[in-house]
């Protein structure tokens, strides 16, 4: 019995010791100050849009794998891909964690292969869309500024897409603050199926990181009305086509809508009602300083929002007035104009933003460097304490 003890301590603390050279063996990251979005140039993504192009499309959500230990509940693949579908959907996406799940190659013509990265306490994940290589390091134990941008470093060489997940799911996981320095990352999941995330997104905007939104289910079971077709991405693509997607999410040609979820209803009623009432975008265009947006449905609201999360201007309607415009005369002081509309129903449309620069060449900025000197200060201050550490240990077992 005692043996079997010393083994299993012995195996633990191996496994222990990984962990913990995983979150020590990271460089330590220096960051320049961010510069806001400056200059005379107006940047809108949706100037050349085609309104009968939109692609319905969820790229965050997971079945059932390695046994049932993740949570995946009842999504097998073939209800997963099926309920899915009788919504509608263009683009069924599957993220399962630290795996890529490839049924949808060859169902979907715009597979793009993906997944969820990250088992950290924490929850501080990272939906990784075009793999190359599925990334099995994670920093299990807390993390600092320096260990989150090195994620994202590492992740943006082994994926085309790599937006920050759920960054208000718990505390101490992506902090808002954290959005001022971090970059290197394409997306932002603004709008995510357990919370919303504005204040992280306004907080990267505030400090010029032009980042766009990515809106997704973050499915764990299909078969439940309030765990599907809540946090819909809609992708201004010509075709259903893999790279058609890539270039639409990361230029910023979509729209997030937080649909209205009602938990009294049955799913036929929700597939009903999310085909018959899904508000569309029509056109969002600059017309000198003016912004003009257009929608499918009557507007109740509409907020355009700027620097900080300031509400620049918020217009409100009566369901009479059957209003389907909005606009916004962009001053010289707002650096960044984001809108969101509210509908009758509850449903939300949010846009992504116009921005200002130098000029048409939209650069995105980059703050990290690796400081070579604290990085090797730190790591023979890790290594005193190992070194102090086994020591200790050699003489309590000699004891």
């Amino acid at each position: 019995m005692k043996k079997a003890l010393k083994f299993f301590l012995y195996i633990a603390g191996i496994f222990v010791a990984i962990l913990v050279a995983m979150n020590i063996l990271v460089p330590v990251y220096v960051f320049d100050e961010p510069v806001p979005f400056h200059g005379d140039y107006l940047h809108n993504p949706y100037q050349d849009i085609d309104s009968t192009w939109w692609k319905c499309c969820n790229f965050h959500g997971h079945t059932r794998q390695y046994g049932g230990v993740t949570n995946g509940r009842n999504n097998g693949n073939e209800v997963y891909d099926s309920m899915y579908r009788m919504f509608g959907y263009d683009h069924v996406g599957i993220s399962d964690y630290n795996k890529v799940n490839g049924y949808e190659e060859g169902r979907d013509p715009g597979f793009i292969p993906a997944y969820e990265h990250g088992y950290n306490v924490w929850k501080i994940h990272q939906v990784c869309l075009g793999t190359k290589k599925v990334r099995r390091i994670d920093y299990f134990f807390y993390q600092t500024l320096s260990h989150k941008q090195h994620m994202l470093n590492k992740l943006g060489e082994q994926n085309r897409v790599v937006a920050v997940a759920h960054p208000s799911f718990v505390d101490g996981s992506y902090n808002v603050r954290d959005m001022k320095y971090l970059s290197n990352y394409k997306v932002l999941e603004v709008l995510n199926g357990f919370v919303n995330s504005p204040e992280h997104w306004d907080m990267a905007l505030s400090n010029g990181h032009l980042v766009y939104l990515i809106a997704d289910d973050d499915t764990h079971d299909v078969l439940k009305v309030n765990d599907i077709a809540l946090r819909i991405t809609y992708l201004n693509a010509k075709e259903n086509d893999a790279n058609q997607l890539y270039d639409a999410l990361l230029s910023g040609k979509t729209v997030g809508i937080d649909f209205k979820l009602d938990r009294k209803e049955t799913m036929d009623d929700k597939v009903e009602r999310f085909k018959r009432d899904m508000p569309r975008l029509n056109h969002a265009q600059l017309n000198g300083g003016r912004f003009d947006v257009n929608v499918t449905k009557p507007i109740k609201k509409a907020e355009f929002i700027g620097q900080n999360g300031m509400i620049l201007k918020a217009d409100c309607y009566d369901a009479n007035d059957s209003i389907f415009n909005a606009a916004y005369s962009i001053q010289p002081s707002d650096q960044y104009v984001r809108t969101v509309v509210t509908f009758f129903d509850g449903t939300t449309m949010w846009l992504n933003p116009v921005t200002r620069h130098e000029s048409p060449v939209v650069d995105k900025q980059r703050l990290d460097h690796i400081s070579y000197l604290w990085t090797a200060v730190l790591w023979l201050i890790y290594a005193g304490i190992i070194a102090l550490l086994i020591k200790m240990a050699r003489k309590i077992h000699a004891e």
